[in-house]
């Protein structure tokens, strides 16, 4: 992987996460770590910062992971690996070791105490600036009877992309 500034980074990013999809990762070596599919969130600029927003369940294991964590990478992979993007975001790592099943693999990266996926296109380093828990007080009646019918919340989560990496492979 090659390190990028993030003001060189240009993509399609209303596609990024909804018709591409991602593999975010969260933890370290300390706490230990989780990777699970996502396609829920965005790019974008905030506080005069690049962002990353992303929307998880509270039941996910990753979730966890990310509350302990200050960091986070979104791993975006080629098309080639749709069936492994599934299994992401359909197992839980509380249960199987998605790595181990799917072939893919975790890099660590030192100077970030993080990791990603070492097949993606291309990576997003993020930092966590703010989180909070979706209320249903303020919420659309339509989506909170579609969406949160069982109660089961996403947490919003707000991340500064610190730096992009690119597999030139």
């Amino acid at each position: 992987m090659i390190r990028k500034n993030i003001n060189d980074f240009n993509t399609k990013i209303f596609e990024e996460f909804d018709k591409n999809y991602a593999i975010i990762t969260a933890g370290d070596k300390f706490v230990g770590f989780n990777g699970m599919t996502i396609s829920w969130g965005g790019l974008g600029t905030l506080w005069n910062k690049p962002v990353a927003y992303i929307f998880v369940r509270k039941s996910r294991y990753t979730h966890s992971f990310m509350d302990k964590s200050e960091s986070l990478t979104i791993s975006f992979l080629n098309k080639k690996y749709k069936s492994e993007l599934s299994y992401f975001g359909s197992k839980s790592g509380r249960d199987v070791d998605k790595f181990k099943e799917t072939g893919l693999h975790a890099s660590f990266e030192p100077d970030y105490n993080g990791y990603f996926v070492a097949e993606a296109d291309y990576v997003l380093k993020c930092k966590k600036l703010y989180s909070t828990e979706i209320s249903l007080d303020n919420l659309n009646e339509d989506i909170k009877n579609v969406m949160y019918q069982n109660g089961d919340l996403h947490t919003m989560y707000v991340y500064e992309i610190k730096q992009y990496l690119v597999n030139e492979e």
